[in-house]
């Protein structure tokens, strides 16, 4: 459901990607270059958000369909076997999420003129930096604690 309401929001950026909510002059090259970068942004994080929901929701269904089966056995086969596709459908999700952050901060360039485009974004993008860390610092604690070979399974 999360990569769901990125998508809806990604979809609802679009608007900004045209141009027309600045205020700033079309031949303007970093606006140009900014609009540019929000739809490839914007397309690549709707594209990564229904890949994820697609892979994750499929294995579910069949996982539940298995389980409330009593196929037990089955599920605990074909859900060993996905193991690449939850690898792809979660960097896929990683990657919506960081492109809808850029995206919005995109968005916000957009909407604002002069100096105030960076106070109004500066936040955004504080936050941004500051969550791709703690996210870096998660996948590596994932990596050391959970998929380990040296953890008993």
């Amino acid at each position: 459901t999360v990569t769901a309401l990125i998508t809806s929001a990604a979809l609802n950026l679009f608007k900004y990607a045209d141009g027309k909510n600045s205020k700033l002059m079309a031949n303007d090259r970093f606006n140009n270059i900014l609009k540019i970068t929000l739809g490839i942004l914007l397309a690549s994080c709707v594209a990564l958000g229904i890949y994820t929901t697609a892979i994750f929701t499929i294995i579910g269904i069949y996982s539940k369909t298995a389980l409330g089966m009593g196929h037990t056995t089955g599920f605990i086969t074909f859900f060993n076997s996905c193991e690449k596709f939850r690898h792809y459908g979660f960097r896929s999700f990683v990657a919506c999420l960081a492109s809808f952050s850029i995206s919005w901060v995109c968005a916000l360039l957009l909407t604002y003129e002069e100096e105030t485009r960076w106070w109004i974004a500066l936040p955004a993008i504080l936050v941004g930096v500051m969550g791709f860390l703690h996210y870096k610092e998660l996948f590596a604690l994932a990596s050391t604690l959970i998929y380990s070979s040296s953890c008993d399974m």
